[in-house]
């Protein structure tokens, strides 16, 4: 008797399970198609939860690979949020200009970790809080759009399918982060817009405002969004109230905290560098890499209109998936065609600027991008055009939901779909490479292979026994640190400024070991030439006191004799 009371006890126990899930899984459903209230997008954490899933299962596989190590800037990014607290010179004045200083402050907590540091671990928790925020953001902008459920599924699909975005959300890369942000911004302007509502310039401040000045502080496609955000909330404004004060009042309410970002960052390199626009025409500021990279023939695009959108197209192409191309093309004119110029057609604009301010960079030549189809081919930052994913996703959903009636077009446009995001994804599983972010990290990987920096970084690695090194971290080639795993206390490089310039005069008396790169063909001379090997590399009393321990085609390390 007790074994039958148990089996049906049992029983009932799987039973109420089975249909506690059934339930569950019925209401989960049931809020991807209820509509938006005031404040709440029901269905929004289950958008969440898939982008955090899908960027866990990837970077598990990209971590295990050593891809998401691939982009030297990914290195750099956990290099620099490292230092403000593992330095021989710790401290906030370490952010430096290179890179705005937002993915580097949000990388801080996590790379205190030397194992999270260490293997890229840090960078992919980065990445699974942007792709938890950007399919999140996309589904409001969606559901507050008006589309429905399968409109706002096949968004989020679109997303969580592209190979782009979510390799690159295994890195440290920026442009996840910056796209939550700008996604948010949309997301709570769409809300501010189309609220039944009348929402406070306040609520705009916070739920808009915020996110856009986090944008700014991210990227500088940030700061061409923000300016375009603050003219689209003035339009808004003007049309909610018909007056020009009103307008006045909604523009400056978006714009206060992007502007105070922008300001605060400027007052710090005035104070760091004496030079309020160190990041623009710095030694290490992206105008200062063009003139190399305009120089070596990699910007023939440069002043050239079709030139410039020929090369885009190929990157937005080969990055998005031309699928998602098409979709966008085709949600434009459905958008075009039934919102013209209304609001709701402005903040799927907004998600564009971004795009269109890379477009622009192109053409004036503050931009290099390249893909196999440039003249000359090559592949550089083609990842930039990932920011055009989360705007066509939206575009997508627009031309789903535009073909809804009659049901036999939903039938097909719905089909249609389907069948090529599964086409899409099974092109790019074939081969990664087809992905044009994922070949350049490849392609990056196999450069190192031939250049002698794997090899090298796996040599200091396993050979280091203590004591200090000299290394000049801003070379070409030669940011690798993370990857190799000693604790920056041990560096003097570059950052760590006059005691740099002490240890390059008299290494014999700071350093054990030299790391240095001479220039060879690979690099071509681009980049920042190494600073050790130009100041010591050929010295006879340095080579007196330092044995030659390992070299691989441009580089050398060296230890101190007699130790």
């Amino acid at each position: 008797m007790t074994a039958i009371a148990d089996e049906r006890s049992k029983d009932f126990l799987d039973e109420t399970w089975r249909a506690a899930l059934k339930r569950r899984l019925n209401e989960i459903w049931a809020s991807l198609a209820a509509k938006p209230d005031d404040r709440h997008v029901p269905g929004t954490m289950v958008a969440a939860f898939a982008g955090l899933i899908v960027v866990i299962i990837a970077s598990i596989f990209s971590i295990r690979s050593g891809q998401n190590m691939a982009f030297p800037d990914a290195q750099s990014h956990l290099m620099i949020a490292r230092r403000i607290t593992d330095s021989l010179a710790p401290g906030f004045t370490q952010l430096g200009t290179a890179w705005l200083p937002l993915p580097q402050l949000v990388l801080l907590p996590f790379v205190q970790s030397d194992w999270l540091w260490h293997t890229g671990w840090s960078g992919a928790i980065l990445g699974a809080l942007s792709m938890m925020g950007i399919p999140a953001g996309v589904y409001r902008i969606a559901a507050r759009l008006g589309i429905g459920r399968t409109g706002r599924i096949i968004a989020v699909v679109l997303l969580l399918t592209n190979l782009s975005l979510i390799y690159e959300s295994t890195t440290a890369m920026t442009e996840p982060l910056l796209l939550m942000f700008l996604v948010a911004s949309v997301a709570g302007l769409t809300r501010w817009t189309l609220s039944e509502r009348e929402l406070s310039a306040g609520e705009l401040m916070i739920f808009a405002g915020l996110p856009a000045a986090a944008a700014a502080l991210s990227r500088f496609e940030g700061w061409a969004a923000f300016m375009a955000g603050t003219v689209v909330a003035g339009i808004v404004g003007w049309r909610k109230h018909g007056t020009i004060r009103n307008a006045v009042k909604i523009a400056a309410a978006y714009a206060v905290w992007p502007l105070m970002a922008i300001s605060w960052y400027m007052a710090y390199t005035y104070a760091v560098y004496g030079n309020a626009l160190e990041f623009a025409n710095g030694q290490f500021s992206a105008f200062q890499q063009q003139v190399a990279l305009s120089e070596a023939g990699f910007m023939s695009y440069q002043g050239h209109p079709g030139l410039t959108v020929w090369t885009f197209s190929w990157a937005l192409a080969q990055t998005t998936g031309v699928l998602l191309c098409i979709l966008g093309i085709l949600g434009s004119f459905a958008l075009a065609w039934s919102r013209g110029i209304r609001n709701e057609a402005l903040m799927v604009g907004l998600m564009l600027v971004p795009s269109a301010f890379i477009l622009f960079s192109m053409y004036v030549g503050q931009t290099t991008l390249g893909t196999d189809h440039s003249v000359p081919p090559n592949l550089i930052n083609v990842r930039y055009t990932i920011s055009a994913v989360p705007a066509f996703a939206v575009l997508g959903a627009v031309f789903v939901h535009s073909c809804w009636n009659p049901k036999w077009l939903r039938i097909i446009v719905v089909s249609g779909v389907i069948l090529g995001i599964g086409a899409q994804s099974l092109y790019w599983m074939s081969d990664l490479r087809h992905s044009s972010v994922y070949a350049e990290g490849d392609a990056n990987t196999v450069r190192r292979i031939k250049d002698g920096s794997i090899d090298a970084v796996t040599y200091l690695r396993e050979h280091y026994d203590g004591g200090s090194i000299l290394i000049d971290e801003t070379a070409s080639g030669n940011a690798y640190l993370p990857e190799i795993g000693i604790p920056l206390r041990e560096y003097y490089n570059r950052s760590t400024g006059d005691l740099f310039t002490k240890a390059l005069k008299d290494p014999s008396r700071y350093v054990r070991w030299v790391f240095m790169l001479v220039p060879d063909e690979i690099r071509g001379g681009l980049g920042y030439v190494d600073a050790v090997y130009t100041g010591i590399g050929n010295e006879p009393e340095f080579l007196a006191k330092y044995a030659l321990e390992f070299s691989d085609g441009g580089y050398r390390i060296f230890r101190r004799i007699g130790e």
